[in-house]
């Protein structure tokens, strides 16, 4: 059984429809957002609804949601991450855009701009440079995008735009891969934004990943274009931290122990 729920979505995110068909036939935020929906296969006993742009599914019976997957296991039904992954799984949607799990929710991204794609780009050929150069303390590694990564203890599926990892995470399970990142790189969008610099933090830091870049065009403490690196996780955070705004170098200690050059990134 599916339920669901209108909310007015964000203006960042919303397009008209009489927009959208302007916009080389690109569908609106809206209408794939409502297809993913209507696409939903739940197992009884679910509901999904869309709240501010998001798909939240939710449990119509009286069984708690944080029940792990062991309790549920033992129950005979799936615990709420499995419901939540299968229903990632299964969704289809338009060329460029993807999808995240985001505290228990999905998340539809709509395809990046050109300029988030081009600081991606930038990053991406700096990191594959510094994973190629001899003497270097992650040569042998490389560098993915847009790779899935889980973390069901924070229930999040996290794409992040850039991720290191070393030569032997092949042989991984996606469960497994995020704990042998040595970066992760996140470049924000305004619709993206929120969650980069919070539960995706929190995530990261969960996971225990060691160094998570975040590359902010909107940083609301300094209203300006800021790129932070977050480090020593510990407890579920970040213990460390440097900014430094667009136009500055930043430094990426060991295993890089290498610095950024942030001159080129457009605001």
């Amino acid at each position: 059984m599916i339920a669901h729920h209108y909310v007015q979505l964000p203006e960042v995110r919303q397009m008209t429809i009489a927009e959208a068909e302007t916009a080389e036939n690109m569908p609106s935020y809206w209408e794939v957002v409502l297809r993913a929906w209507e696409e939903l296969d739940l197992p009884e006993g679910r509901r999904a609804e869309i709240i501010e742009g998001d798909i939240t599914i939710t449990l119509l019976s009286g069984l708690a949601e944080s029940m792990s997957s062991a309790e549920a296991k033992e129950l005979g039904v799936p615990s709420h991450w499995e419901v939540v992954l299968r229903a990632w799984e299964g969704l289809d949607l338009p060329e460029g855009w993807r999808a995240e799990i985001i505290e228990g929710d999905i998340k539809i991204m709509t395809p990046p701009s050109f300029e988030h794609a081009h600081i991606v780009t930038l990053i991406h050929k700096w990191l594959v440079l510094e994973c190629h150069r001899k003497g270097s303390g992650v040569d042998g590694a490389e560098v993915y995008q847009n790779i899935g990564v889980r973390i069901p203890l924070r229930s999040g599926l996290y794409i992040p735009d850039l991720m290191v990892l070393p030569e032997s995470v092949l042989s991984s399970g996606p469960e497994q891969m995020v704990n042998d990142a040595i970066l992760v790189v996140e470049v924000t969008s305004k619709n993206t934004a929120k969650k980069d610099r919070k539960p995706k933090l929190w995530g990261y830091a969960h996971a225990e990943i060691p160094l998570y870049l975040l590359v902010d065009r909107w940083d609301p403490d300094s209203g300006r274009s800021e790129a932070t690196l977050f480090s020593d996780p510990e407890n579920g955070r970040y213990t460390s931290s440097v900014k430094v705004p667009f136009g500055k170098e930043i430094h990426l200690p060991t295993p890089f122990d290498s610095t950024l050059d942030t001159g080129e990134f457009p605001s």
